[in-house]
């Protein structure tokens, strides 16, 4: 039998005890938090380290490379050694290179720290989702798990808000103090109250047989097709966002604090898409939510072109623009995932962190590319947002060729 944690049993399949859920929610929340909060520093970082935008993306782009690459590791992690010493020890990551990143004076030093934390936050979903699996039924667990994603939503509208304030009000080293503070406060939570969840019995996998999965689900079409339908609408959003702060920071002296108000807005377009994604799969199928979605996004992206170009000082009109993308974003995104976890049942586990991973990292290159064109001219950038909404529409034909044909 599973062993509950000690201050959340399951009684008749219902969630006993809150504040287990709670604190795996705020856990896993930390990881979009810690990538949001810094979009609006990322102005004041330049002119403190003396960085240009092309330099500043590597300080996103380390994130997302740390994501990348460690997401899909841990749930071999915690198979192995236990859920509880995974997250303590991730956590104990994050804190420590949040205190790294908010004493660096270098760029190569932050960006590398902001990996560090990546590494480390980074268990917080997958150990979440097994300590939910280990102790509740899944009719609990279906609740349970909502309110974890819930949180992990609000957190991108959170962060900018926290971001920006705390920027404004104690420069920018104050921002990953504050994630050292959040980390630790986690921490402390996790030591005094969680408990040990891994069954007795735990088949784990190998290393091996992690990249046997691999090579199997790369073969299939229909999941690379998914994955890249998800990594390329998560790619157009990071086209704007490295450049973001310092383009409205130029066109209508944005501060920190507003850029951060201003983020968080369009990010609630993503929850919105996110939430009609569910009700319109189930009333018209995925794969025509999906298309439909991939077409509102390349629109989206035309409208930001031409008010980039025609009506810059337009707010209302790049707002408006703007909040298509992100819900286009929030429309599919879910369903590409879930579609592409969904092609090998046997294989759900590892379809997720590899699915996830991938599309980190074509976010990651996206970011990359998107600082090196900018120059203070967003032109480039939205002509690859551009690209990147028609490939996640070519992608999404390739998973369904014959639906999303004409």
């Amino acid at each position: 039998m599973n062993r509950a944690p000690e201050r959340g049993p399951v009684v008749n399949g219902e969630i006993a005890d809150w504040s287990f859920i709670v604190l795996l929610g705020f856990a896993s929340g930390l990881s979009p938090f810690g990538m949001a909060s810094v979009v609006p520093a990322l102005p004041a970082i330049g002119r403190a380290l003396g960085s240009s935008a092309a330099q500043l993306q590597f300080v996103i782009s380390g994130y997302l490379l740390g994501l990348g690459l460690f997401q899909p590791m841990q749930g071999l992690l915690c198979d192995r050694f236990g859920r509880r010493p995974v997250l303590l020890g991730g956590f104990s990551v994050f804190i420590a290179a949040s205190l790294l990143a908010a004493t660096t004076h270098s760029l190569p030093a932050l960006a590398g720290a902001r990996l560090l934390q990546a590494l480390g936050v980074s268990v917080a979903t997958v150990v979440s989702r097994a300590m939910v699996r280990d102790t509740h039924s899944p009719q609990s667990a279906a609740v349970a798990l909502s309110f974890i994603t819930a949180v992990m939503g609000i957190a991108p509208i959170l962060g900018p808000l926290a971001g920006g304030i705390v920027v404004d009000a104690a420069g920018w080293p104050a921002l990953f103090q504050m994630h050292a503070v959040m980390g630790s406060a986690l921490l402390l939570w996790m030591l005094m109250s969680l408990r040990e969840t891994r069954p007795t019995v735990t088949q784990t996998m190998t290393l091996r047989d992690l990249f046997n999965g691999f090579s199997v689900l790369l073969r299939e079409p229909a999941f690379t097709a998914h994955t890249l339908t998800y990594g390329f609408v998560s790619g157009s959003t990071f086209m704007f966002l490295t450049m973001g702060a310092s383009l409205f920071g130029d066109l209508f002296g944005m501060t920190a604090s507003r850029f951060g108000v201003f983020w968080a807005t369009l990010a609630v377009g993503y929850l919105l898409g996110a939430a009609c994604a569910g009700w319109s799969a189930r009333r018209f199928g995925a794969r025509r939510v999906i298309a439909a979605a991939t077409k509102l996004g390349i629109l989206a992206s035309l409208a930001v072109l031409f008010t980039g170009e025609l009506l810059p000082h337009n707010l209302p009109l790049w707002t408006l623009s703007l909040t298509l993308v992100i819900f286009s974003s929030g429309l599919s995104s879910p369903l590409s995932l879930s579609s592409a976890v969904s092609q090998r049942a046997d294989l759900a586990g590892v379809a997720s962190g590899l699915s996830s991973s991938l599309a980190m990292l074509l976010s990651m290159l996206c970011a990359v590319v998107s600082g090196l064109v900018y120059h203070g001219n967003p032109l480039p950038n939205m002509l690859l947002m551009l690209g990147c909404s028609v490939a996640a529409w070519l992608a999404a034909r390739a998973a369904y060729p014959r639906a999303l044909r004409g």
